[in-house]
């Protein structure tokens, strides 16, 4: 019998329960967003997403900015061997693991498979799947460094707040899980405890290991990862001042500290579905938006937009570029 035919060791109830969750969580956070639109009035919500209409280009180039900020981390963390990666398979990656992130049940782990799975026919298996762990570890490491000026911007208007201490939170988790991945991949034989569990992959933990020790320092693709969080700051303030709100500086780290405790709060619905916007109904308040609930919510389906805009086009075109590649049949 293969490592395939042997049965899962996982109970059966909790396998089914995995399965229906990640649905189930997404039909709830969808009937949040009927509530919370209703809640504010349907064609104030309308209104206030066409009024933003005319803003939408600067914002997309935003989003693609910050996507690409992830694509210079993974060259970074990649070294010498990304030169073995044409052009085209690093845009293709890059598409693939964003529109699997937003549309897909997947989410960002999701996408990160997809984009190893591109890369590694140039890099290795074990190569493409070692930095995708440690781009994970500096996406974390880069959300504790810019939740430090939003917590700071929050604390300025608001000291003690909920926001200002779930920011705080939000730095410590990330920070926390970041640098322990971090530290495993250094210290740690992870590859070797999976292939001693796991049959299949007992031939390739130790170049897992191996590629996971590799001499490519990851401070810059943190830095990288940490410039594209400021982008996205950006982004976000663009979107308040869309939606008929102010844009600072101060407003725009409040903005993305928002979005940054709706995204850690609702790290197991898909998209952040329902939860974003809640955030922003309920710390309103913080962004001068207490007695304009539609525009706040606003904020959250202005990006919700974008990132569908973006995603259908990112997989649609890498789908094709798939197709285009692919050997006819022989006559």
């Amino acid at each position: 019998m293969t490592s395939e035919d042997a049965p899962s060791s996982e109970p059966r109830w909790l396998r089914l329960t995995k399965r229906i969750a990640r649905p189930v969580l997404l039909l709830l956070g969808i009937g949040a967003i009927v509530l919370l639109v209703r809640d504010a009035g349907p064609e104030q919500v309308l209104a206030t997403l066409v009024g933003a209409g005319i803003w939408l280009p600067a914002i997309l180039a935003l989003e693609i900015g910050w996507m690409a900020m992830d694509v210079v981390a993974l060259r970074l963390l990649y070294g010498a061997p990304a030169r073995q990666v044409p052009a085209s398979a690093w845009v293709r990656s890059a598409m693939m693991a964003y529109g699997i992130m937003v549309l897909l049940p997947g989410g960002r782990a999701g996408g990160e498979v997809a984009r190893a799975a591109v890369l590694a026919p140039h890099v290795g298996g074990a190569g493409a799947a070692a930095v995708a762990t440690r781009l994970q570890a500096a996406t974390l490491l880069a959300n504790t460094l810019i939740s430090v000026p939003c917590l700071l911007a929050v604390w300025q208007g608001a000291p003690g707040s909920a926001l200002a201490w779930m920011v705080l939170g939000n730095a410590a988790v990330t920070g926390v899980l970041g640098g322990g991945i971090l530290l495993a991949t250094q210290r740690a034989s992870v590859g070797g405890w999976l292939g001693r569990r796991i049959a299949a992959l007992a031939s390739h933990g130790a170049k897992f290991d191996e590629a996971l020790r590799g001499t490519t320092p990851a401070w810059p693709a943190i830095l990288a990862t940490t410039f594209g969080r400021a982008l996205q700051a950006l982004q976000y303030g663009l979107m308040l001042l869309a939606v008929g709100g102010s844009l600072t500086l101060s407003s725009a780290l409040v903005s993305q500290a928002i979005h940054l405790v709706g995204a850690g709060l609702g790290d197991f619905v898909p998209n952040q579905v329902g939860i974003t916007e809640g955030a922003y109904r309920l710390f309103a308040p913080a962004l001068g938006l207490a007695d304009d609930p539609a525009r706040a919510i606003g904020i959250a389906l202005v990006a919700r937009t974008c990132q569908f805009l973006l995603a259908g086009v990112c997989l649609g075109a890498s789908s094709l570029g798939a197709a285009s590649r692919r050997p006819e049949a022989p006559a």
